[in-house]
C-alpha cells in the first residue's frame, strides 16, 4: 500500500479586533476502514504553527498521510456580524487532488466543481460537523 502525504491544510479559530468575523476551518479524514476521523497521531505527518485569518486566534498548518482510497475533507467558514455564514467545502482524494469542492451559504450547499460521485462525502461531512443545511445542489439529486 502506497501512502502519500498531502497537505498544508489550514486548521484555524479566529475572529477579527471587533469580533465581528469569525473564520473558522475544519479538516476531517474519510478512511477507507474506519470511516470519518479527525486527523489525529497516525495520521498526521507535521504540524507547525500558522497565522490565522483574523488577528485574534489562533491556527496550523498540518500534513497528513492518506493511503490509497482515503479521502481528505477540508471545511472553511466565515460567520460575520449578522450571523450569516459562507464557505466551501474541498474533497481531497490520496494523490491530494481536489475532486470535489462545494460552497456554503445561507444553509444552500453548491457544487462548484468536481464528479457528483463524491458529493456523498460532502453530506457526512455535513452531519458530522453540524452544519445548518436547508437545501442541496450537490448534483447527486434525483
Amino acid at each position: 500500500m502506497s501512502v502519500n502525504i498531502i497537505g498544508d491544510f489550514l486548521i484555524e479559530n479566529s475572529r477579527s479586533r471587533s469580533s465581528k468575523h469569525v473564520s473558522s476551518s475544519i479538516l476531517l479524514i474519510y478512511k477507507k476502514s474506519k470511516g470519518l476521523v479527525r486527523p489525529s497521531g497516525d495520521v498526521v505527518a507535521e504540524e507547525k504553527q500558522g497565522v490565522p485569518t483574523y488577528v485574534k486566534g489562533h491556527a496550523k498548518l498540518i500534513k497528513i498521510r492518506l493511503e490509497h482510497g482515503d479521502f481528505a475533507i477540508y471545511g472553511w467558514f466565515v460567520k460575520n456580524y449578522l450571523n450569516r455564514v459562507k464557505g466551501y467545502v474541498n474533497v481531497f482524494n490520496h494523490k491530494g487532488v481536489l475532486v470535489y469542492k462545494a460552497r456554503y451559504n445561507s444553509g444552500v450547499l453548491t457544487r462548484v466543481a468536481g464528479d457528483p460521485v463524491y458529493a456523498w462525502l460532502v453530506r457526512i461531512f455535513a452531519e458530522a460537523i453540524k452544519l445548518n443545511v436547508t437545501r442541496t445542489r450537490l448534483g447527486d439529486e434525483k
